[in-house]
């Protein structure tokens, strides 16, 4: 599968996998298996080791991540539009958000410069993934088979990266696994890639979600913090 992250600048690709992994990550232990998953999808990105080190911050110390600024990097990016695909698959898998992280996650349009109109028809399309995912959508045609491609013309949606009916990180979550999974054969940390491959990384099915509602997850309190932080952008 074609690594569409290739076709943007290397601070795009940082930011795009900071962002995607401290969400990704943000609640449950990082296991072994998922560390060298992100390293190796840091490589088929070829970021440097630099570059491959922000990422990885983002996996053992999401806290101390700025995820704002990564965010606000991306607002005249078109990979703009592939990250807000890819949080609404990793917050909608599960079903378990509450109202207020479902506004949280609405009001994040804003943050990475996305109309309303724009927001809406990436959500119609993550709804049409999650119908269509197992009829076997030819590559190339997904758009056009589920009837938004002329929706996203219409809304200055770039097309490309959407096609496939697999977002960006899911393209870079199969590919990596692909290569994990073999280095890891046989191993404990290889049963937790199998757990990967099986929800996905960013399926949104996240760990240690017990006693939600007793306690706002850590998810929870990353998209309060964004939310909670001026616009400076115009939206």
């Amino acid at each position: 599968m074609n690594n569409i992250l290739l076709n943007f600048g290397k601070q795009e690709r940082v930011s795009y996998l900071v962002a995607l992994s401290t969400l990704a990550m943000a609640d449950g232990e990082v296991e072994e298996g998922e560390v060298k998953l992100i390293q190796t999808m840091c490589e088929n990105s070829e970021l440097d080791g630099t570059e491959t080190g922000v990422v990885m911050g983002a996996v053992y110390v999401p806290d101390n991540i700025d995820l704002v600024s990564h965010l606000d990097s991306l607002t005249s990016s078109d990979l703009r539009f592939s990250l807000m695909t890819d949080i609404l698959l990793l917050v909608n898998a599960d079903g378990e958000l509450e109202d207020e992280e479902i506004a949280q996650v609405a009001h994040l349009k804003l943050r990475l410069n996305i109309s309303n109109e724009q927001y809406e028809t990436l959500g119609q399309y993550v709804n049409a993934v999650q119908t269509f995912k197992n009829k076997g959508a030819l590559d190339g045609q997904f758009l056009q088979d589920v009837g938004l491609e002329s929706v996203f013309q219409k809304h200055g949606i770039p097309m490309a990266a959407f096609e496939s009916g697999n977002t960006v990180g899911q393209v870079l979550t199969n590919v990596a696994l692909g290569v994990v999974e073999k280095q890891l054969e046989g191993t404990k940390a290889g049963a937790i890639i199998g757990v990967a491959k099986e929800l996905g990384l960013f399926s949104g099915k996240r760990k240690n979600r017990k006693n939600k509602k007793k306690k706002k997850s850590k998810f929870g309190k990353f998209l309060a913090k964004v939310v909670a932080t001026p616009i400076n952008h115009a939206a």
